[in-house]
Formats: structure tokens, sequence, C-alpha cells
């Protein structure tokens, strides 16, 4: 299976996860110059942003472990701005991640609800750390 292929179908597992937990999946691949937010599910008042990593080797590592600092701050500058273009208010925000394995016959799914919070600086609270 093609690299790209097994993205499409670990996103497609991943929202099927969401769904099967009671989750309506608002957005997927939201995009703009900084980057893309994978998938975009709500519940009520929870919003949640979710990194989506699909592997079929473990040459590279396991999938959580490509979500690095780095990338945490980049999901949430993401998320901030699909808040202010949706003009979502009275929401509460989660970051997931989900490490998907596919293993030649089936996905086996690790989920790590509220992998990071971001905290905003005192002096600036403009900016995020993690």
């Amino acid at each position: 299976m093609t690299a790209p292929e097994l993205g499409r179908r670990g996103e497609r597992r991943a929202a099927w996860f969401y769904r099967l937990r009671g989750f309506r999946i608002v957005a997927r691949n939201v995009r703009s110059k900084a980057g893309e937010i994978d998938l975009i599910a709500r519940r009520g008042r929870l919003l949640v942003v979710a990194e989506v990593k699909t592997r079929q080797s473990l040459t590279a590592g396991e999938g959580y472990e490509a979500v690095n600092r780095e990338k945490q701050l980049q999901l949430v500058r993401l998320a901030d701005g699909y808040l202010a273009r949706e003009r979502l208010r009275d929401v509460t925000l989660r970051y997931d991640v989900l490490s998907l394995f596919w293993t030649g016959r089936r996905f086996v799914v690790t989920h790590f609800p509220d992998a990071f919070r971001p905290i905003a600086e005192p002096s600036r609270p403009w900016q995020w750390r993690v």
C-alpha cells in the first residue's frame, strides 16, 4: 500500500473511531499556510483536534513518536486559527494523538486523549508553550 493511501485509510479509521464514541466529525484535513489539522471532532462542548499518524512498519518508530514539541506547537497555532475563522466560542479544546499501525489485515489503534496541553506565557498571553 502506498503512503498516501495508507494515510487516507488511517484517517478514515480514526474518524470511525471517534464516531463510535459519540463524536461528530466537524472537519478533516483543515489546511492553512502553517500546516494541516488531520481531524476535528465534536461531542457537545468538547472539540477535539486530532493528529493521526499511521504506520505499516515500525522502522521509523511508532506514529505517536513523530508528534514532538514543534508539531504540538504547530497544532496549537492551527487550532487557534480554526477557532477564530469559525468563530467558535464556549468550547473546551482537547488535543489528541491517534497512532495507527496497519498489520496487513487491520489497524491497531493507540489513542492518546488529551495528549498535551498548551500553556500561555504570562508575560505574552498570545504565545503558547507545551
